[in-house]
């Protein structure tokens, strides 16, 4: 996977074009992501493209994700992507990262991700957490 392709399946999730986003997946794929300090919500992982898609349809019910690549790196079997990332809330999400996100408010990070690639497909994702951004720095 080249950075426009990777480009293409940001646009997917982005659009939440699901089914898009998951033919990028090996079938058993897992998506590991962080915990969060002070949160006493277990880590969690999802499993398989329909995890995923269920996973995603539910946030998004709550929220407007919108993801934007900073650096990429890739090798024959792994993927590293840098994510700006912000969810902007339009209906109360009573569990966003351990606390709730009203309506209205806008949260924004960035994130580390690893992708594990097995042929041309992602086969684990390891979401890993870096900073939290200033609400007023949102662009997307």
């Amino acid at each position: 996977m080249n950075r426009e392709q990777y480009l293409e399946y940001i646009d997917h999730f982005n659009h939440k074009r699901y089914d898009a986003v998951t033919s990028y997946f090996a079938p058993d794929v897992s998506v590991e992501y962080f915990s969060t300090p002070g949160d006493s919500t277990p880590a969690r992982t999802l499993h398989g493209r329909q995890g995923f898609i269920d996973s995603y349809k539910a946030l998004h019910e709550y929220v407007r994700e919108a993801l934007e690549l900073g650096d990429f790196m890739v090798s024959e079997d792994r993927l590293f992507a840098e994510l700006y990332t912000e969810f902007h809330c339009f209906k109360d999400y009573p569990n966003f990262l351990g606390r709730s996100l009203k309506k209205g408010e806008v949260a924004v990070m960035t994130n580390w991700v690893l992708y594990d690639l097995e042929g041309d497909k992602m086969k684990r994702i390891r979401i890993a957490h870096f900073r939290m951004h200033d609400p007023k720095t949102a662009r997307l």
